[in-house]
């Protein structure tokens, strides 16, 4: 077996270091809010269109199985989300505002 070389070591210390640094990133990540009009929601999703750094973007948000907002929640309504993004920047919604009525939060 041959003796690894200095650098193929570097590459492999490159190469998880590139891997590590997203996830370790991500994980410190912290809750941020998206205000916007609901284009589309089901069961495990839901799609809200709105303005964020003065362009107009639709953003994907993961929700809980089992959760109100697929029910509660319909197409063109005013939202804000609060959500993290932990695994490999998948945005995950924790919570949906119905917006104009913060006593209808509706937690994922």
């Amino acid at each position: 077996m041959k003796k690894p070389t200095r650098a193929s070591s570097i590459a492999v210390l490159a190469l998880g270091a590139a891997f590590a640094a997203p996830l370790g990133a991500s994980a410190a990540s912290d809750h941020r809010t998206f205000d916007g009009t609901v284009v589309h929601v089901s069961r495990e999703n839901i799609k809200v269109q709105g303005v964020e750094g003065g362009k107009t973007q639709i953003l994907s948000f993961l929700i809980d199985h089992g959760t109100k907002i697929a029910h509660t929640v319909k197409p063109n309504e005013y939202v804000r989300i609060t959500y993290d993004q932990k695994l490999l920047g998948v945005r995950h919604a924790d919570s949906v505002d119905p917006w104009g009525n913060p006593a209808l939060k509706i937690k994922s």
